[in-house]
């Protein structure tokens, strides 16, 4: 009768604690360096050529959440704003500047390497947990205090310009 209890207990313990650690899991993993060969469904149209770049220095997804890194000139970062204010549909386009140097890392890595912007990408749904939502999220990130002068590049008109809090 005592092992049998025992067995009960532990199965229940066992069980509990699968339950309470089902949002703790997830997935996320570098982009392999180079030409991405596999790319999220999720995705609008256009966002895989944006991120397709020789001067793309890294990338990570964690679950649903697209996140990419970049170094380059002023002028290739206003020409990668152009592309981007392009992409539909998205909820808004939103530039993001930060002080200080950017860097190019996965929440794994211990350390990074110098970059001047990245982007943001998810689907809104996957941060407001509500499946009819279909808008994505699609941010640009800048780093003023790296290499590229931010005045130095062209904003288009369509692009929002927020200061980071």
């Amino acid at each position: 009768m005592k092992t049998k209890k025992w067995r009960q207990t532990c199965a229940l313990f066992i069980a509990c604690t699968l339950l309470a650690s089902v949002g703790a899991f997830g997935l996320g993993s570098d982009y392999p360096p180079g030409k991405l060969s596999g790319y999220s469904d999720a995705w609008p149209p256009g966002m895989k050529e944006l991120v397709n770049t020789p001067n793309r220095t890294h990338g990570f997804f964690v679950n649903a959440e697209d996140i990419f890194f970049f170094s380059g000139t002023a002028k290739e970062f206003a020409a990668f704003l152009a592309e981007y204010s392009k992409i539909q549909p998205i909820e808004k386009h939103v530039l993001i500047l930060h002080d200080g140097a950017g860097e190019a890392r996965s929440p794994w890595d211990k350390t990074g390497k110098p970059c001047d912007w990245k982007i943001y990408g998810c689907p809104k749904s996957w941060l407001t947990e509500n499946a009819k939502d279909t808008a994505y999220i699609l941010e640009v990130h800048f780093w003023t205090g790296g290499r590229i002068a931010f005045d130095k590049s062209a904003v288009p008109p369509n692009v929002e310009i927020r200061k980071d809090k």
